[in-house]
């Protein structure tokens, strides 16, 4: 039965003019698509009429939201625990496409970072494979492991070492710092400057990032998908078109909502010291960690890509342009945080 239902699903007919109630013959799992970057790479594919399995855990309200970004019956939300073999497979089943966008930036009692990115995601690959699933999506990150303590990024990086073991022709994209709405990167620093008295900034802030807008990189992971044929056993690097210091950011931060910052230098082994225990996750008053002492370690390494690499896939390969960080969208994201809540910039003197 199962393998009658793969081949129904690999030969999907593509017919429609191409929007949500066409069919374009992509059937495809999204693991961690309730997630930050996942619901805009389930509406690039919703949107051209693919039939998408949404694995989720907990309540079913996580995943509500995901169900309209596609014509009805196409967006199909599936309970799923990553400890449970039978109801991966289950997921799995009848895709041409599995792809993976499953991470956590904390560990908690049930799962830590190895059991997130290393374990799962073999757990992922071998049961995809084994359901004849033909082309694996893989989404890490483009931070540089060397000279770095973070765990978080160590598990990451064996994680693409176990998907190529699996899957050797996978696809794998490794963004910087993503920025969007209800992102982890401008959300957080608006709230730093608006909460806090001084802002502390490992090693002053002169960690250099290279934020890509969200929407740009759900883009190229729904391109892989959709053209196996062409990204198979490839990996691309995307990073926007500005590489600026995290100090930078937050005075663009700053300026954007309208609100004076003041900012705490802080040697980045003591930052991480003191987020060991401001950052540690605890059910009752911390259930959700914004910054870690691992994120302090990733930070400090330099998130920005490294040109000289002459393996891997960037935005200019695939003749796209990535999004600035100081574009409208920007601004739209930090419009909320400013005083008062107005939205109208004429209320304000430059």
């Amino acid at each position: 039965m199962a393998s009658t239902t793969l081949v129904a699903a690999a030969t999907l007919a593509a017919r429609g003019s191409g929007g949500r109630s066409s069919v374009s013959g992509i059937a495809a799992t999204v693991f961690g698509s309730t997630g930050f970057l996942g619901r805009y790479v389930v509406n690039h594919l919703g949107r051209i009429g693919s039939q998408l399995t949404v694995p989720y855990r907990g309540d079913e309200l996580y995943s509500r939201h995901l169900k309209v970004m596609g014509d009805l019956g196409q967006i199909v939300p599936l309970p799923f625990e990553l400890r449970d073999e039978q109801s991966i497979r289950e997921s799995v089943r009848g895709s041409s496409v599995v792809i993976n966008l499953i991470g956590k930036h904390y560990e908690t009692l049930n799962y830590k970072f190895a059991d997130v990115h290393v374990h799962s995601t073999k757990a992922l690959a071998e049961i995809a494979r084994e359901e004849g699933v033909s082309h694996f999506v893989h989404v890490s990150t483009a931070a540089p492991l060397a000279d770095c303590s973070s765990e978080w990024l160590r598990t990451k990086k064996e994680g693409e070492t176990v998907i190529r073991d699996v899957f050797p022709d996978a696809t794998i994209v490794r963004p910087t710092d993503m920025f969007g709405s209800e992102d982890r990167l401008l959300t957080r620093m608006a709230n730093n400057i608006m909460r806090l008295p001084f802002v502390p900034l490992a090693n002053d802030g002169e960690s250099t990032i290279q934020p890509v807008w969200v929407n740009d990189v759900a883009s190229v992971v729904a391109a892989a998908a959709r053209d196996p044929d062409r990204f198979a056993g490839k990996t691309l690097e995307l990073g926007g078109p500005d590489v600026l210091t995290v100090r930078e950011l937050y005075d663009f931060v700053s300026t954007s909502i309208k609100r004076d910052a003041r900012f705490l230098p802080v040697p980045a082994k003591l930052m991480q010291f003191i987020f060991k225990f401001a950052g540690a996750r605890l059910p009752v008053l911390n259930p959700h960690p914004e910054y870690t002492s691992d994120q302090v370690s990733v930070e400090s390494a330099q998130v920005v890509l490294d040109t000289s690499k002459q393996d891997v896939l960037r935005f200019e390969d695939l003749d796209a342009v990535a999004l600035s960080v100081h574009s409208d969208i920007s601004q739209e994201i930090l419009r909320r945080f400013r005083r008062g809540g107005d939205r109208s910039s004429l209320f304000y003197v430059d």
